[in-house]
């Protein structure tokens, strides 16, 4: 049993309009908690407003993105190729996983 408070006026109002649409409060109220249950969110929840981006924004994002292959990293693979720094990756890996034999 759910019991709910609301105004006389509201609680007219409301079984009037389920009426017009062919339900009671029972109905719906009830299929509002089957709802919740199987979406876990509230049927009529406000999803966040997407905001629009600037054209700077875009412009700079697009820019971050072209240049991340082009970045140097800092530290001992700084200097290296890609084929280096996997070659050093694997073998300080398998010389951590050395100890555990």
């Amino acid at each position: 049993m759910v019991t709910a408070r609301m105004s006389s006026g509201k609680k007219e109002a409301g079984n009037r309009v389920l009426e017009s649409l062919g339900t009671n409060a029972s109905q719906a109220i009830n299929g509002f908690y089957d709802y919740v249950i199987e979406h876990k969110q509230l049927p009529y929840q406000e999803r966040p407003k997407r905001r629009a981006f600037t054209s700077k924004e875009i412009e700079e994002a697009k820019a971050f993105v072209d240049d991340i292959g082009k970045r140097r990293t800092e530290g001992r693979f700084a200097r290296m190729t890609i084929k280096e720094a996997r070659r050093e990756r694997t073998g300080v890996q398998a010389d951590a996983n050395a100890g555990d034999a």
